[in-house]
């Protein structure tokens, strides 16, 4: 058996952008659920979820995807895969590891394990199915 080493953490969670600000305000006993906007949750029943701040709603452990990719870049991916791109970075700069070789680089992992993943085709899917059944699909 071959053995791993975790020698980082990141995060980017509904209660901040970052472990340290994430595991200091669970540890003071803030959540990240919130009740959403009308605009986000249309009529669906649900009305309440966890959303990772943005910079302007928290500007002390806000999200900010410019420092994952440029604005113009953004739009090439979804939300998720910026949340997890800066949560491998920060990882990454906590255990102070950057390849020096080809080989060190082929012999680093990140390991991504979101709690949920962020889709906006199921959520459109979702709606489809509700309102017409489930052979309707979103084209993604």
């Amino acid at each position: 058996m071959r053995r791993i080493v975790v020698t980082g953490l990141g995060a980017v969670t509904p209660l901040a952008a970052g472990v340290e600000a994430s595991w200091s305000r669970l540890l003071t006993g803030r959540s990240g659920i919130r009740r959403l906007s009308d605009d986000v949750v249309g009529d669906l029943p649900g009305k309440i979820g966890g959303v990772v701040p943005s910079l302007e709603e928290d500007p002390d452990a806000g999200f900010d995807p410019n420092t994952v990719f440029a604005p113009k870049d953004q739009r090439k991916v979804d939300r998720f895969i910026l949340f997890a791109l800066a949560a491998a970075e920060e990882a990454l700069a906590q255990a102070n590891w950057k390849a020096v070789s080809e080989t060190a680089r082929l012999r680093t992992a990140t390991i991504i394990a979101p709690a949920s993943r962020y889709q906006p085709a199921r959520g459109c899917t979702f709606r489809d199915c509700r309102a017409v059944g489930p052979q309707v699909r979103c084209p993604a």
